[in-house]
């Protein structure tokens, strides 16, 4: 719904509610409607899109997602669905979940693409899947994770990148 609020005015359409106070700030609530293989259809508010501006390795057209998670305090695995795409979701965890600490080294460019102005700000997640082999049964899968392609969020910008790490060293978490 969109809601411009100015001397007890109201200008409503069903997608967007925008108020604006007499300081001037700006509050958008932009409830959307997407649809998920998994999760059936969603609404989710547009401020919860996580934008990879230049998309992911390989998966360049993948650009706009939305982060779903276990209904728990403290999720293991987190999902990241694709805003375009109803049949694209991704499992991810934190590199903790497998021990792993990073020490990761933006340069400018991604720096600036990710608005990214301080470190906390900042989480680091793993894509995982099943590795299914010829011989193995369904039900006994190995998982794997992208160790060397880590996803780095701006969790206040709600930008991300895929950094591509071919030359890591990884250490175990104390």
């Amino acid at each position: 719904m969109l809601a411009l609020l100015l001397h007890s005015k109201t200008l409503a359409v069903d997608w967007l509610d925008i108020r604006l106070d007499f300081d001037t700030n700006i509050t958008l609530d932009v409830d959307m409607e997407i649809q998920t293989t998994n999760f059936g259809s969603q609404t989710i508010n547009a401020d919860d899109i996580i934008l990879f501006p230049n998309g992911l390795i390989g998966l360049e057209e993948h650009t706009k997602f939305k982060l779903f998670h276990q209904e728990s305090d403290n999720p293991t695995v987190y999902w990241l669905q694709s805003i375009s795409d109803a049949n694209f979701m991704m499992s991810v965890i934190t590199p903790a979940v497998l021990g792993i600490e990073y020490e990761i080294e933006l340069n400018d460019e991604e720096i600036a693409a990710i608005k990214l102005d301080n470190a906390d700000d900042a989480i680091v997640l793993l894509i995982v899947y099943k590795q299914h082999e010829q011989e193995q049964d369904a039900t006994d899968l190995d998982m794997k994770a992208i160790v060397k392609a880590p996803l780095v969020i701006n969790t206040k910008a709600k930008l991300g990148i895929q950094k591509s790490l071919p030359n890591l060293a990884t250490k175990a978490s104390a």
